[in-house]
């Protein structure tokens, strides 16, 4: 299994984004009780998000993101992925 950093920001239209938001959040819980995402949530100054994915592989994790409401709904302006190489940490067996 390949853990990934995804980065997202935001799009200028919030509204549009804070009406698909619950829809985000149960897609992301569902993800989480799967396993596949680890840790999630929205930067401080409301700008984007910081997620870890734990997926097989880059085209796992591409179809996770796809079907994501919020790209689904285009409220994502840039995503960015790296694969992570955990070292150390509690995540870290």
């Amino acid at each position: 299994m390949a853990k990934f950093v995804v980065e997202l920001e935001y799009g200028a239209d919030t509204e549009r984004r804070l009406e698909v938001r619950p829809a985000h959040r149960e897609y992301s819980k569902t993800l989480a009780d799967k396993g596949v995402l680890l840790a999630g949530g929205p930067y401080e100054d409301g700008a984007g998000a910081m997620i870890v994915y734990e997926v097989a592989d880059a085209d796992e994790l591409r179809a996770v993101l796809d079907a994501d409401p919020y790209t689904e709904a285009g409220v994502i302006a840039n995503t960015t992925v790296r694969e992570w190489n955990a070292v150390t940490g509690s995540w870290v067996a």
